[in-house]
């Protein structure tokens, strides 16, 4: 054998393994995921968007990835929740308005959620907090995709049913907090009132803290649904910020949202997993009004929607567009404002496709959601969405 061929054979062994290793080094692994919902959240309720009291953990996250100036999402709790799971309009499911207590409610069992998707595609998933697309059993969170959930399977304004002389527990269910894992039936736990939802919004976020770090770092990424109560009424302040604002309670409610979303936020930094976590903060519906004979209740519509009139479950801008926004570290450019149109049924497919797996998006049914990856990864400029359909 000639030098040449000799060396060429020496080069040719040494830098096979480096070929053959080239694929599984390219590999990334699929990021983890936390969706934080807020409730009755007006489009004004923040610092960045006019809000008079500060809201720095929130500007902060916004500042840190995209802002929509323009995501829209549905007038009411419930049809939101089914949009964000299925991205199909709610109308499609039978869900398109807030079930009156004692109706049937809920996600049809053949639904494929997007916490199914992701469960389907090797993630952990987890539910904390608010539900309210299903009550029923065989329609928790733990039959729609979700390993574990803690929280409340109806309504926010659950919590005052027992402190109305006209409550019957015979028409509608006494309000729980309920907890439940994959493959096993849920149950009920203490009662959900008044001064349940007072500190309700605290354990929601200890979970979630607790979730983050006992899954950070973990082989498999997660699906974390964060599903708050405040704003929604009936408008109560947990203890450490009674007072806070000196402006009233809704104020004060304003400090206790921040913080929280502070604290899972700073869990996340601190288990060293924020660069490979996809954050999305966004509202359900505009604030809402307080109607009277509900012992908690004086009629006042509580929230700024900023330039939009209207509110929760009005066909108005002030009930239909909501604070938006998305973080992914090193994908997603930081600082960018956009008044580019958004739909919350948008959230579904563009997640599918950011993790690698819009393969798994179902294709025996009508997908209203639209997928804006290329939008948000800044390989377009304008987002893939012309208009908005929603049922009032």
């Amino acid at each position: 054998m000639s030098r040449l061929c000799r060396q060429l054979l020496a080069t040719a062994l040494a830098v096979f393994p480096l070929l053959t290793a080239a694929p599984s080094v390219a590999q990334t692994s699929q990021p983890n995921i936390i969706y934080l919902l807020v409730d009755n959240w007006g489009w004004g309720d923040i610092g960045l968007q006019g809000s008079t009291v500060p809201t720095p953990e929130i500007d902060a996250l916004a500042a840190q990835g995209m802002r929509f100036l323009n995501f829209n999402i549905e007038n009411q709790c419930t049809p939101t929740r089914s949009a964000i799971h299925t991205g199909r309009l709610p109308i499609r499911s039978g869900t398109q308005k807030v079930a009156a207590p004692g109706e049937p409610d809920g996600l049809a069992p053949w639904e494929y959620t997007i916490a199914e998707l992701l469960s389907d595609a090797g993630y952990k998933t987890a539910l904390f907090g608010k539900w309210h697309i299903g009550s029923q059993v065989g329609r928790h969170p733990s039959d729609q995709g979700y390993d574990e959930w803690w929280g409340i399977n109806e309504g926010s304004n659950a919590a005052a049913y027992t402190s109305t002389p006209e409550f019957d527990p015979t028409v509608a269910a006494t309000p729980h907090f309920w907890e439940g894992k994959k493959g096993a039936p849920s149950y009920e736990l203490g009662l959900y009132d008044i001064a349940g939802k007072t500190t309700f919004d605290r354990e929601i976020t200890d979970r979630s803290v607790d979730y983050i770090q006992r899954n950070a770092g973990e082989d498999d990424p997660f699906y974390l649904y964060v599903g708050f109560t405040q704003f929604h009424p009936p408008w109560v302040v947990h203890p450490d910020f009674e007072g806070v604002s000196g402006a009233g309670y809704y104020s004060d409610i304003k400090y206790e949202v921040d913080h929280n979303i502070g604290r899972i936020l700073d869990a996340l930094e601190a288990a060293g997993a924020s660069e490979d976590t996809i954050v999305i903060l966004t509202g359900d519906n505009g604030p809402g009004t307080l109607p009277q004979g509900l012992g908690y209740a004086t009629g006042e519509v509580g929230g700024s929607t900023g330039p939009w009139r209207g509110a929760l479950s009005t066909g108005y801008e002030g009930g239909m567009r909501t604070p938006g926004m998305i973080r992914w570290p090193g994908e997603i450019q930081p600082g960018i404002v956009t008044n580019e149109i958004i739909s919350v049924l948008d959230i579904y497919p563009t997640l599918a496709t950011l993790v690698g797996e819009s393969g798994r998006i179902p294709t025996d049914r009508p997908i209203d959601g639209i997928d804006q990856s290329a939008f948000l990864l800044g390989e377009q400029e304008t987002s893939n969405r012309e208009h908005v359909v929603t049922f009032v």
